[in-house]
Order: structure tokens, then C-alpha cells, then sequence
């Protein structure tokens, strides 16, 4: 397992982390922070190790809630599931 931080706007916290948990030297989860609030805002990930990302979520609004998240169950490169949320409530599948 590897891990890879990096800090890409230099304000001495951690904007971005890779990590690669089954040591095939692809990276399976992806965190960044787009907005520099040192919280993360998107995260991608490959859940079933193809080397592709298959799952996203997205905080789009930097209020600390996932926004959008989609997943592509059925390994074709198209989201099978996805849920926002629009401001008015829970997420909207």
C-alpha cells in the first residue's frame, strides 16, 4: 500500500491524497480539497481494482455535505446510481 500526499496551494495543509490499497500501482482513492478550506470536497475511488475510478462523491457547495455522488456498479464507465442533493432536503436518487 502506498500513499501520496500533496499540499498544492502551499498553505501547509494537505489539498490532495492518493492511495493506492492493493499495491497494484494504480491509485484507488483520490481525496482533494478544491477550495483550500482544508476539508475535502471530492473523492474518488476504484472499489473493484480495474484501475478506473467507479465511485464519486462531490461537496460542491463547501457546506460539508456530499452534494452528488455516483457510482458505475456494472464496471461499463457509466454511472448506474447517482443521488443529489438539490437544497431542499435529503438526496434525490
Amino acid at each position: 500500500m502506498s500513499d501520496f500526499s500533496y499540499d498544492t496551494d502551499g498553505d501547509g495543509f494537505v489539498d490532495t491524497v492518493e492511495s493506492d490499497t492493493d499495491g497494484d500501482g494504480f491509485t484507488d482513492t483520490l481525496a482533494y480539497d478544491t477550495d483550500g478550506d482544508s476539508y475535502v470536497d471530492v473523492v474518488e475511488a476504484d472499489t473493484d481494482g480495474d484501475g478506473y475510478t467507479d465511485t464519486v462523491v462531490d461537496d460542491s457547495n463547501a457546506d460539508g455535505q456530499a452534494d452528488t455522488a455516483a457510482a458505475d456498479t456494472d464496471g461499463d464507465g457509466y454511472a448506474d446510481t447517482a443521488a443529489v442533493d438539490l437544497g431542499s432536503g435529503p438526496f434525490q436518487a
